[in-house]
């Protein structure tokens, strides 16, 4: 048996809470070479590894995959750690798997295919802590024919199994986007055309918390997407990436009229367009709860003027955190909304204040104008006076 290295041989006989304490600062390389190191370490290091290695696991709708999540619903001791399932499909989906489909587009029966099945039943009975779920596409799923199983047939099947399961959904994220978070766009011919007028799904969406949804907007797509926020009468977070374009106002105006947003906390919207009014009256409606909001690459439809938002802001108490990045208004013509240089601001010169700003600048100008505004902070309200009294588009 080779000795343990001499800078490893008191940890053994560390507490629990002081090896726990060294290995969260380690990668995740270095951590697994820890754990080689004695039954003592493996021991202590256990709470640490099952929640960084398990906490979400993936699968591609393979059987290779689902058959490792079946194993994994059987370990005792891992099995809690589980909180997230993650449809990571850029490498093909269903393969190893037979699927029917109807002759209108739709996989018929999805928990007609064993493996299917079974994971719905581990869901219900093992993985009981796993109610977040990630679809990500990222790359463009084209029109493939409708021999091959596809990423949008993987979203029927995930509503498949939640509805049927009626499983307490927590967390959904619904990402057809690269890298660069440029939205892409889904099949529609393979989902479900009603799925969502079904009291399961209600029951189900009525307990979702967190929602995303990165999708480009069409008229094949609309009444989907905006269903999957209306009826979820629940949400405390909500992110939108929608493309910038008079469909994805519409979608906001549908929204400002219909969601119930009461709980929101968190509001993070990403390339996409809203009407001045409609943007206004989401955030009244959020106005008591709201501690973060998100705004890039948003664009004002109208002669509307960001000005006016930034000065209803002023007013919300519950405000923590905002980050704002390249505010576009469309008339006169489209241009990029500036903000005041507030690293210059006296009120912010603290040093405690200048690590909780940042501001971004334009690269490109002798004269470099601040397009983007990051802070988080006990100063919100006086950060926010400053923008509305100084910004100017």
């Amino acid at each position: 048996m080779k000795p343990k290295p001499k800078n490893l041989a008191h940890l053994p006989s560390l507490a629990v809470e002081l090896t726990e304490l060294i290995a969260q600062h380690t990668d995740d390389k270095s951590i697994l070479s820890l754990r080689l190191v004695c039954r003592a370490l493996q021991t202590k290091t256990f709470h640490l590894f099952a929640r960084r290695f398990f906490a979400t696991i993936k699968t591609d709708l393979s059987s290779e995959s689902l058959a490792r999540i079946n194993a994994l619903s059987s370990n005792v001791a891992l099995r809690p750690y589980i909180q997230c399932l993650a449809f990571m499909l850029q490498n093909g989906v269903g393969r190893g798997l037979i699927w029917s489909r109807h002759t209108w587009g739709p996989l018929s029966a999805p928990l007609e295919v064993d493996a299917i099945r079974t994971l719905r039943d581990n869901l219900i009975t093992r993985l009981t802590k796993c109610r977040s779920f990630f679809i990500v596409c990222r790359y463009p799923e084209g029109h493939p024919d409708m021999k091959h199983v596809t990423v949008t047939d993987a979203v029927a099947v995930f509503f498949a199994l939640v509805v049927e399961a009626r499983l307490p959904v927590s967390s959904f994220h619904l990402i057809y986007a690269n890298k660069y978070s440029r939205t892409l766009i889904m099949d529609m011919r393979r989902i479900p055309k009603m799925i969502y007028r079904q009291p399961q799904f209600k029951i189900v969406w009525a307990n979702l918390q967190k929602l995303s949804l990165e999708q480009y907007l069409t008229l094949d797509n609309f009444g989907f997407l905006l269903e999957l926020v209306l009826s979820a009468t629940s949400l405390k977070t909500l992110l939108l990436n929608l493309g910038s374009h008079d469909l994805a106002c519409e979608f906001m105006h549908e929204i400002a009229e219909s969601a119930s947003l009461t709980q929101l906390s968190e509001l993070a919207l990403f390339r996409t367009s809203a009407c001045l009014n409609d943007l206004l009256n989401i955030l009244t409606r959020v106005k008591g709860n709201l501690s973060a909001l998100t705004l890039y690459h948003v664009s004002l439809a109208s002669d509307d003027n960001w000005a006016d938002v930034l000065s209803a802001l002023g007013g919300f108490v519950s405000l923590q955190s905002i980050s704002l990045y390249y505010l576009w208004a469309t008339a006169p013509e489209k241009e990029v909304f500036s903000f005041p240089d507030l690293c210059k601001a006296p009120v912010l010169c603290g040093e405690g204040e200048r690590q909780s700003l940042h501001v971004f600048y334009e690269e490109s100008a002798k004269t470099p104008a601040v397009l983007g505004v990051e802070y988080s902070g006990k100063r919100m309200g006086e950060v926010l006076g400053l923008l509305q009294v100084t910004g100017r588009g």
